[in-house]
């Protein structure tokens, strides 16, 4: 069932009801007139019919008084029947039949004998018949009997036909009327701005810019528009926030696969360097011991010589290789704790999540500004954090905080991870930060992020400790130094 609908018959129900017993309460008035204006009528001739009644009956006129009765009925419209009864209600004389029949009203004969009060009674069936009922009186004034003069009335009963067919007419008329009204008004002022509200929905759901109500009206449906424009307003700036806070993710995760790479290149570069390099150098001193003893213009001179030209071009290949991926100095510059936290938290909870692993960070608002690399510090921060997510045996927590720290007399912050894994063996302890050293399942691992944390904490100047407790978890600290005082 539609809203136009439910309103339709949620005004029309009531309006019919009402009007429906404002037309019973019409009919039944109408009723009420019609019976009291011809008992009015019948009333006036059986005041007269009463008294020439009374004055035959006490002077035994039986044969004038059944043929006054007969004239009675045949010249006045407004009776039908006159029946005289005594006081055992039996009939007496009866001016003719009627096909309505002849029975007799006992119960309201003898109370009006007992009341010696008249008495009108109504019958509706088809025919309707008003009969009204009066004492008769002896000459002593006590009742001796009584009188009933019958009128059919069909005019009546057509007349409340009448007046019950105008009744339901009427209301008919007025449901129409309220039907039609409630319908255009409903389809001007609520079908239709509700269709352009569902519209813009629609829209604003398959992504159209362009979704906007128009507010053209002060009523609840107006603000309701207006309470929409709102919504979509603030849900593009959300999906902007979204997208950024994505992007960045993204490029987080990208400088973090690309550390990781840098990093894992540079340890074979220079274990490669090392490896070859000594050889190599021995070569090249060897070959320059020999070439100083050789002779000017002897033949191996020259083969000499270019030993050592491609022993010096090797070591440049070596060095060319090294300089590409040999992490590159950090570009300290003043930065706030809070742009090594932005868009980083939302990353690592999400891969926490994954490993139903709670993660909780508590950043102290009063943090001294840093002399930093804030791309390097977020790349220690994701390493510390991976690694506590990867210990931890789940469900687990993570801990992340910042917080002012002194160190060694100087000024600084202090960003402690902490995660409630089985903690690290005191064998272990010892070799965390050596390159290749890894505890995870082949495969997994490098064994070079936390080498690489340290040679970023070492640039920035700075400290980074480990403290575990066996089944306790595991505390890693790092600590950089604050910006010096004006730093700009």
């Amino acid at each position: 069932m539609g809203l136009r609908l439910r309103v339709i018959l949620i005004l029309t129900i009531p309006a019919v009801l009402t009007l429906g017993l404002h037309g019973m309460l019409r009919v039944w008035q109408q009723e009420s007139e019609l019976l009291r204006d011809e008992q009015e009528s019948v009333e006036l001739t059986a005041r007269a019919v009463r008294i020439a009644v009374e004055t035959m009956l006490r002077d035994r006129q039986v044969a004038d008084l059944r043929r006054f009765l007969v004239e009675v009925v045949d010249q006045e419209e407004t009776v039908d029947r006159i029946r005289l009864f005594d006081l055992n209600a039996e009939p007496l004389l009866a001016s003719n039949r009627l096909p309505i029949g002849e029975g007799i009203p006992t119960d309201a004969l003898r109370r009006v004998m007992r009341t010696a009060a008249p008495e009108a009674l109504y019958q509706r069936e088809h025919p309707a018949v008003l009969s009204y009922l009066v004492p008769l009186r002896s000459a002593s004034g006590q009742v001796a009997g009584a009188m009933e003069i019958v009128r059919v009335t069909p005019l009546l009963a057509q007349r409340l036909r009448a007046a019950n067919l105008d009744v339901v007419f009427r209301v008919g008329i007025l449901v129409i009327v309220i039907v039609v009204v409630t319908a255009i008004v409903m389809q001007r002022q609520v079908v239709r701005p509700l269709a352009r509200l569902t519209r813009s929905i629609q829209s604003f759901g398959h992504g159209e810019p362009d979704a906007a109500l128009p507010v053209s009206r002060r009523d609840e449906l107006g603000r309701v528009a207006e309470a929409f424009n709102e919504m979509a307003v603030r849900l593009r700036a959300s999906q902007q926030e979204l997208l950024s806070e994505t992007e960045r993710a993204l490029e987080l995760e990208a400088e973090l696969r690309r550390a990781a790479t840098l990093a894992v290149a540079g340890k074979l570069a220079s274990s490669l360097a090392h490896e070859v390099g000594t050889p190599l150098n021995i070569i090249a001193g060897r070959a320059e011991f020999v070439l100083k003893k050789t002779a000017v213009d002897a033949t191996a001179r020259e083969d000499l010589e270019t030993i050592i030209g491609q022993i010096d071009r090797i070591s440049k290949i070596i060095g060319s290789l090294l300089d590409t991926v040999r992490p590159h100095r950090p570009d300290l510059r003043p930065a706030a704790v809070a742009e090594v936290f932005e868009g980083l938290l939302p990353l690592l909870e999400h891969a926490a999540r994954q490993r139903d692993v709670t993660l909780d960070a508590e950043v102290d608002g009063t943090l001294p500004t840093l002399m930093a690399d804030v791309g390097q510090l977020r790349q220690v921060m994701i390493n510390l954090v991976m690694n506590a997510v990867d210990a931890i045996i789940a469900p687990g927590s993570i801990s992340v905080s910042a917080a002012p720290l002194e160190h060694e007399g100087h000024p600084g912050v202090a960003f402690r991870v902490r995660d409630s894994g089985p903690g690290i063996p005191p064998d272990v302890l010892g070799k965390m930060f050596e390159p290749f050293f890894t505890t995870k399942p082949r495969g997994q691992g490098t064994g070079l992020g936390l080498a690489i944390c340290r040679d970023i904490v070492i640039a920035h100047r700075g400290d980074i400790r480990v403290e575990t407790w066996p089944g306790g978890g595991t505390a890693f600290t790092v600590w950089i130094p604050a910006a010096p005082v004006g730093a700009a």
